[in-house]
């Protein structure tokens, strides 16, 4: 009699626990999290098929910003996915890398160096750019080794990000918009732009623009100390396992004054990974290939607006379908079902913001739920 009190008890106790931890992950995955457009991209990765997703697009909002994979799709028929957050910083290069192998075995992995241009040890080791990645990925190993390089306070609260954002109530009802789309995009099993992202406005800039005087500019500025130590490993991993199946790029900006220093850090970053033996291209210097226009295509001088968008996703689509030999992609009916419907959102969402800007709206175009309703309006 006494055993079986003993039983019920330890199936209490076990019942109470699990529903504890079910609590626990429902609220830290869909409640008390910072959800932005950052979590509802890298969670968008990891609802793709595996072994679907022929190009891996790795780095900042540069990435997000001016290239669509849709629109890719819709032009050239292969599929691609971003795996790219703000300010995305080079430490993240690695993990990144890891993850698109290990998820997708991609044909070509593209990695946009801006995380690795940073200057100062601030920027590099600022929180908020480390987790806008490591607080949206699965918990495995690489998550673990990655936390356990890069984090040596409070490393609790990186397996249950639930301890930083618990006071996440606060935002709510004006945090819900992001919060019901990601929930949204997990019921569904993809995300409809997949990740892309603008700004509907056309940026002026007022100062002198170099552009199209860079193609023979060969000035270097020195890397910051870290960025080039990090830039190494990444490069020096991607040969140990013989990664070859990888570009770096710099996507196009517009270059001032201001940002030449950058620019010239740009160029000695190509210098470091021809030692490794790997491509670089850089569209600064190549600027007028690309076909852009700085007076129409930016919505401030680091990103692409949706005509810009546009224009660099076929220019770049067809440049690596051309050089690395990335053609139409082999999918199931219900996977050509799914991407057939992203264009279709996806040339809404350029309608949207087509309509924008010639309304003067200077506005953010994303995948959240409020401004999903306005894109489904162009359907």
């Amino acid at each position: 009699m006494k055993m079986k009190i003993y039983i019920i008890r330890a199936i209490k106790i076990m019942s109470l626990l699990l529903a504890v931890v079910l609590c626990v992950g429902v609220l830290q995955e869909y409640v008390l999290c910072h959800a932005d457009h950052n979590r509802e991209r890298i969670k968008g990765f990891y609802l793709e098929d595996k072994d679907s997703v022929d190009v891996v697009l790795i780095g900042a909002s540069e990435i997000y910003a001016d290239f669509s994979s849709c629109y890719a799709y819709e032009k050239f028929g292969f599929t691609s996915y971003p795996i790219s957050t703000q300010s995305n910083i080079v430490q993240n290069f690695k993990t990144q890398i890891k993850s698109a192998i290990k998820e997708q075995h991609p044909k070509l992995i593209v990695v946009e160096v801006n995380g690795a241009l940073y200057i100062k040890d601030e920027d590099l080791e600022k929180e908020a750019n480390f987790r806008n990645y490591v607080d949206n990925i699965p918990l495995d190993s690489d998550k673990v080794e990655f936390i356990s390089e890069c984090v040596t306070e409070n490393q609790l609260e990186y397996y249950l990000p639930i301890i930083k954002y618990h006071s996440v109530w606060n935002d709510f009802p004006k945090g819900l918009k992001w919060n019901l789309s990601i929930i949204q995009s997990t019921v569904r099993g993809y995300n409809y732009l997949k990740g892309a992202k603008c700004k509907a406005v056309i940026y002026k800039e007022k100062g002198k623009v170099y552009n199209s005087s860079l193609k023979d500019n060969d000035k270097r500025n020195d890397l910051n100390e870290k960025a080039e130590q990090y830039l190494r490993e990444c490069l020096e991993y991607c040969k140990s396992e013989n990664i070859d199946n990888i570009v770096f790029v710099r996507f196009p900006h517009i270059v001032t004054q201001k940002s030449l220093t950058r620019f010239y850090r740009g160029n000695t970053i190509g210098d470091i990974i021809a030692e490794y033996g790997y491509d670089y291209i850089n569209f600064e210097r190549n600027f007028d290939d690309t076909g852009l226009d700085v007076n129409t295509d930016f919505y401030n001088f680091d990103h692409l607006n949706i005509y810009g968008q546009r224009k660099f996703t076929e220019y770049f689509g067809r440049y690596i379908q051309e050089n690395y030999g990335i053609s139409e992609s082999t999918l199931t009916p219900s996977q050509k079902e799914e991407w057939d419907t992203c264009v279709k959102y996806y040339e809404a969402f350029s309608e949207y913001s087509f309509s924008l800007i010639e309304n003067k709206k200077n506005i953010e175009v994303r995948e959240d739920y409020k401004c999903m309703k306005e894109i489904e309006k162009y359907l």
